[in-house]
């Protein structure tokens, strides 16, 4: 491996244990950032997977319209999943609710699948994600869960506003247009299990 000759060498990163003994536990480097070739991987297996955000800021202005809500409003219902406040739309709740479940789905076997490729087997693939005897259902969500908090920089997301559904590449002019781009974030509900480790790791792959 090419080594780069530093001044000063960066610091070695640290390890994390993800899962536990139940579920079996993989040492992981944690980069503070997903890799170029994760990022690659991620973008280039996404095409068939829900998109959410735009699912939702379409739905969102429907139902404001033909309600009087606040579009950030209704928004954020679907979004955190508040029924009581979308409780006369309750079929395009549920709608809403099963699309966001499958996104979750999809990207967490995705997401997983990245970190496992490379950082730990480069020959591992989503056709083993997908088989429970390889890898343990709930371990792909702590490693997903792992994925997005390294996606983020282990910060907490920055909340919704209306500027940010305003600026989304579905027409204004028209309340339920049909055209959009775009992706939310993690939505479902973060995995436990992870432990700081010794560090040994030099660089991300």
């Amino acid at each position: 491996m090419l080594k780069l000759p530093f001044k000063t060498s960066p610091k070695e990163f640290d390890k994390v244990a993800v899962g536990h003994e139940s579920i079996g536990e993989l040492e992981l480097p944690k980069y503070g950032d997903l890799s170029p070739n994760e990022r690659i991987f991620i973008k280039e297996n996404s095409d068939n997977i829900p998109d959410i955000r735009n699912s939702a800021v379409k739905m969102a202005r429907t139902i404001a319209t033909k309600s009087g809500k606040k579009m950030l409003d209704v928004y954020n219902a679907l979004t955190m999943g508040d029924s009581e406040f979308l409780g006369d739309y309750l079929e395009e709740f549920v709608s809403f609710q099963e699309l966001l479940e499958e996104n979750s789905r999809q990207r967490n076997l995705l997401m997983a699948t990245a970190i496992i490729k490379f950082r730990l087997c480069g020959d591992w693939g989503l056709e083993n994600t997908f088989d429970a005897t390889q890898i343990h259902p709930q371990l792909v969500d702590a490693l997903a869960t792992f994925a997005r908090n390294e996606e983020a920089g282990w910060k907490d997301a920055e909340p919704t506003t209306e500027d940010d559904l305003g600026n989304s590449t579905i027409p204004q002019e028209n309340q339920t247009g049909e055209r959009s781009t775009g992706e939310l974030g993690a939505t479902s509900p973060t995995s436990k299990g992870f432990a700081p480790v010794a560090s040994d790791i030099s660089q991300p792959g």
